[in-house]
């Protein structure tokens, strides 16, 4: 990731965000203030700037982040909503509610951004500092929570400064937030799922509905939108710390190094020709979904450390690895 970086504090106001749509539209982080809590914010599109995210917040896992757009025509351009998650939208947005509906088939929020699922997490943001960064910028805006992952959520602008000063490009200071818990996950399944308590009441939700809502099953994977572990698994075998390839196999590579039987591989991409976490993890659903299309005998992975992204890339390879 980017270090050292000299972060920039800016008041709320249009120049602020006119600059932070300049930055992220250049593939910087911005962090601005919602309704709920600050988020930390990337292109939604820009796979790279959304390593930088996970990066910049030590988060230990590619889990899915909230696509943040400016009104329910953006929404749609993204997302596919059923009449049920239609009756939410008009009911809630903006405001403190993210819906999980299937992606469209033009969805432009990168994989990595999903973490390699159909499906994408929306909200429309409430707060005005928001709505303005979000219309200057004119796309999709991917952003957890502004803090070190572990941390208590961030309320002020301070609390960012506090946490990513110097990891990322630009806070946006609009003063202290009113709701100060995330937002309300649903997920627009087949079973509408509460996939997290936030913002707005289950009951206020149910009552919009006229039914109730399930809950996630125990083994869900952590926020939207709640799969088995072997959902993130290619059709063909996963084979990890690969060492050598054989005939009929694609690999996943991973630096310089070239394996014994490369030259008979069925398909070889590199996460990382230089060995970079961050440009590996921007890769990683893409290539995975690009060789699995290949239909090879199985796939061999090379070994990635266990360090920085290295941790949350190897989480998820582990997961595809998984018997089916």
């Amino acid at each position: 990731m980017k270090t050292g970086l000299e972060t920039l504090i800016l008041p709320a106001g249009e120049a602020a965000a006119g600059a932070a749509a300049r930055t992220l539209a250049a593939g910087g982080l911005v962090a601005f203030p919602t309704e709920t809590v600050y988020g930390l914010g990337a292109d939604a599109a820009n796979a790279t700037a959304v390593a930088h995210i996970y990066s910049a917040k030590g988060r230990p896992a590619f889990n899915p982040l909230i696509a943040h757009v400016p009104d329910i025509a953006a929404a749609r351009r993204i997302g596919r909503f059923d009449a049920r998650a239609l009756k939410l939208a008009e009911a809630f947005w903006p405001g403190p509610l993210t819906l999980v509906v299937p992606k469209t088939d033009d969805c432009p929020v990168s994989d990595l951004a999903t973490a390699g699922l159909d499906t994408v997490a929306i909200r429309i943001p409430a707060h005005p500092v928001a709505q303005a960064i979000l219309r200057a910028f004119g796309g999709a805006v991917v952003a957890p929570s502004a803090n070190i992952s572990g941390h208590v959520s961030p309320t002020l602008a301070a609390h960012v400064e506090s946490d990513l000063s110097g990891r990322i490009d630009l806070i946006v200071d609009g003063g202290p937030v009113d709701v100060g818990v995330e937002s309300t996950i649903v997920g627009c399944f087949e079973t509408l799922m509460l996939l997290r308590p936030g913002g707005l009441s289950r009951e206020r939700i149910e009552a919009v509905l006229g039914a109730a809502m399930a809950r996630p099953p125990v083994e869900a994977q952590p926020l939207a939108p709640g799969m088995l572990a072997s959902h993130y698994a290619p059709r063909a075998n996963v084979r990890l710390r690969a060492q050598d390839v054989t005939p009929g196999e694609a690999l996943l590579a991973f630096g310089p190094a070239r394996l014994p039987g490369v030259d008979a591989a069925s398909a070889v991409m590199n996460l990382s020709p230089a060995g970079d976490l961050d440009e590996a993890a921007a890769n990683l659903f893409g290539y995975l979904r690009s060789l699995d299309a290949r239909s090879p005998q199985a796939i061999a992975v090379m070994p990635i450390p266990e360090e920085g992204l290295g941790e949350a890339i190897n989480d998820r390879l582990r997961r595809a690895a998984v018997a089916r």
